[in-house]
């Protein structure tokens, strides 16, 4: 055994050259050179418990299928050293674990022990407060190499590099969870991305088909209803009732066309585009509608993106269709005011209310906050409407 002069010195040139890595592999070869001095050996192995029941392992000198690089996290219970690592005994100090039958059980992992020639052996705890964090094995290719004096000096090695690795594996965990978070902040970002870029190219397909439908479909339904007048002798009823049902299909048409390429939104902007549909819907529906909008920000949802804009558009127009259509609200007002730094807008109508159970379902409140997650916008859907409804609520942060 080693003077304690002697020990101490070498303890210290340990410390001293493991303290500045933060890299595993250079941790232990600096742990491993120093530690030579006070235990020869061939190979030295560090592993790390985990509280998923795996462990993982670091070698210097030789490397071994034990390593991290060929399998990360190996079962404990499979261990050539599992009884140290469960505590249930202080250490193992063996001349040949060729033969040792505490390295060689059913399922035992001990295959590595003769590929690379490992014979005697010290394998300690690392200790962290106490508890057990994973072990130290040192191992040499020659039998009957160590005595028993050699544990106690393995023992305080360990103890000297286990605060440290154990500072390091939380560390190291640390950085994992931040990478693993920003990643996924990253795929969500794009997948975002990729979303908005679907929606803007969705936007320029549906301004495509109204001009399309503009331009040839609404022309043609004209025509034929042109002729259709041409053709009536008189007051034949049958005409009549075909002529107003092609009346009503052409306002249907028209709008149609008017939602799928907003034209007022692009030329006029928000305030406007949403009272041209709030007096198509009036028309539409047949029967008295007050209608209200209000913009104490000065024109601030005109200042978005186009796509952010458009988007916040086509929400006030689903939360509208959904009040007039499913609420039968006769009363509604569309507001748009700055709290903070965040831009708000608000569709209140006197109708029923939303019944809860909806706010889960596939339909028109759905569309709403995929709509609104696309831009990052928050949505509130509540029955709080001062017109004694629902009122629907988006929110954009420094918009």
């Amino acid at each position: 055994m080693p003077n304690p002069d002697e020990a101490l010195a070498c303890f210290l040139s340990i410390a001293q050259a493991i303290a500045g890595p933060t890299d595993y592999e250079q941790v232990l070869t600096n742990f491993a050179d120093g530690l030579r001095t006070l235990i020869p050996h061939d190979h030295l192995d560090i592993v790390l418990l985990h509280p998923s029941g795996t462990q993982i392992c670091y070698e210097a000198q030789l490397q071994t299928k034990w390593n991290h690089t060929e399998n990360p996290y190996r079962p404990t219970e499979n261990s050539p050293i599992r009884d140290v690592l469960r505590g249930e005994v202080d250490s193992i100090l063996t001349e040949d674990a060729w033969v040792d039958p505490r390295f060689h059980f059913e399922g035992a992992d001990s295959k590595p022990l003769f590929e690379a020639n490992l014979h005697s052996r010290i394998i300690v705890p690392l200790r962290v407060q106490g508890a057990i964090t994973g072990s130290l094995a040192i191992s040499s290719h020659q039998i009957g190499v160590y005595q028993s004096d050699l544990v106690v000096t393995a023992q305080g090695a360990a103890d000297l590099v286990a605060a440290y690795l154990f500072a390091l594996e939380r560390g190291k965990e640390a950085r994992d969870a931040a990478v693993a978070e920003s990643d996924a902040r990253g795929r969500e970002a794009a997948l975002r991305l990729g979303a908005l870029r679907l929606t803007e190219g969705m936007e320029r397909e549906r301004q495509r088909l109204g001009m399309d439908l503009h331009d040839q479909t609404l022309a043609d339904l004209a025509r034929i209803k042109r002729r259709m007048a041409r053709l009536q002798d008189g007051d034949t009823a049958e005409l009549s009732e075909l002529d107003a049902a092609l009346e009503n299909c052409l306002a249907d048409l028209r709008g149609i066309v008017e939602d799928m390429k907003p034209g007022v939104l692009q030329l006029f902007g928000f305030a406007d585009a949403v009272e041209a549909h709030l007096q198509r819907c009036v028309i539409h529906y047949r029967r008295r509608i007050e209608t209200t909008v209000n913009d104490s920000t000065g024109g601030q949802v005109d200042a978005l993106s186009d796509t952010i804009r458009t988007a916040v558009y086509r929400i006030v127009q689903e939360a509208i269709n959904n009040a007039l259509k499913h609420g039968n609200a006769t009363r509604l007002s569309v507001e748009v005011l700055q709290k903070g730094d965040a831009l708000h807008v608000r569709v209140d109508d006197n109708g029923p209310g939303i019944d809860l159970s909806a706010l889960t379902s596939d339909n028109g409140l759905e569309n709403i906050r995929t709509r609104a997650e696309l831009i990052s916008a928050n949505v509130a859907i509540s029955n709080a409407s001062p017109l004694g409804g629902a009122r629907i609520e988006i929110s954009l942060t420094n918009a």
